[in-house]
């Protein structure tokens, strides 16, 4: 039975994967952080589910779910057809003020973390390759990998950081004839954006970036309760695994045109004054 490994499946884009992929009859494995959302999922979902609880951040803990995840795969005749990816935190805020700690988190979980959850599960990947149907990694990226705003950037740095590892992932697992693919959401309309912090309590208002901020973050959240359903994503996955040969990159976002493909033409100081004017970002005297 073809089985499916997914971190990060407790809320948002992940549940809804698991659910996807459920619905067309893979065996998923899903991740989560806590006793209290493996057991609510274990409960919601059916039989032809299991759930592990995951720090990605822990190399150990990774490991022995590896050695779970092996004794999964034992019964029934499972195999592990793809890895996804998922799991993910969004930090953020001026860099002038950002401690460091920040930006080493954020790249603990979003990058280290993935890549130690690859690595320990790449020789299952392999080893089960089923033909003609490839196995498959599918990172969850991010359109800000590509397409960067102001006061995002650890968020945006380990995203873009993905970007370089799932190229030269893919090319590499060429050898093996595993394939890598990339994900590339925009807003998704998810239970997140009705938990965002109030703007009244960020530390950074008392900075020169509080106009800037009070601006982001309306239209930061706006963009999000105005998204793409997160079921978007695991439909698109499930197509993806029942290709052989996908596209390497999907971007997945609202207004495509505006939010992406046009941004990636213009030049970088056009773009930079758009958002410049857009967040109040610019100084009245350097306004031409």
């Amino acid at each position: 039975m073809r089985t499916v490994l997914v971190t990060g499946v407790s809320t948002g884009i992940g549940k809804s994967i698991a659910e996807k992929l459920l619905e067309n009859k893979f065996y998923v494995i899903g991740t989560v952080r806590n006793k209290d959302d493996a057991d609510y999922l274990k409960n919601k979902f059916p039989e032809s589910f299991s759930s592990l609880i995951l720090d990605v951040t822990n190399e150990d803990q990774i490991k022995e779910v590896k050695n779970q995840v092996e004794d999964i795969l034992k019964e029934n005749n499972r195999y592990l057809c793809s890895i996804i990816n998922n799991s993910g935190i969004a930090l953020g805020g001026p860099v002038r003020y950002l401690d460091i700690k920040q930006f080493k988190k954020q790249f603990d979980v979003n990058f280290f973390g993935l890549i130690s959850v690859t690595k320990t599960f790449l020789d299952l990947l392999i080893s089960s390759n089923n033909y003609p149907l490839k196995n498959k990694i599918i990172n969850i990226g991010s359109i800000s990998g590509k397409r960067s705003y102001p006061f995002v950037s650890p968020y945006t740095s380990s995203k873009f950081a993905l970007e370089g590892f799932t190229d030269s992932l893919r090319r590499e697992l060429l050898i093996h004839d595993v394939d890598v693919v990339l994900i590339e959401p925009g807003p998704i309309k998810t239970e997140i954006w009705n938990k965002t912090p109030d703007i009244e309590d960020n530390p950074f208002l008392k900075t020169e970036y509080e106009e800037s901020l009070r601006l982001f973050m309306s239209n930061y959240v706006k963009m999000g309760k105005y998204g793409f359903h997160p079921d978007i994503i695991g439909d698109e996955i499930v197509k993806i695994l029942k290709k052989n040969n996908p596209k390497t990159r999907y971007v997945i976002t609202p207004n495509k045109l505006k939010n992406y493909i046009i941004p990636g033409f213009l030049p970088d100081r056009l773009v930079d004054k758009l958002v410049g004017k857009m967040l109040k970002l610019i100084k009245k005297s350097d306004k031409k």
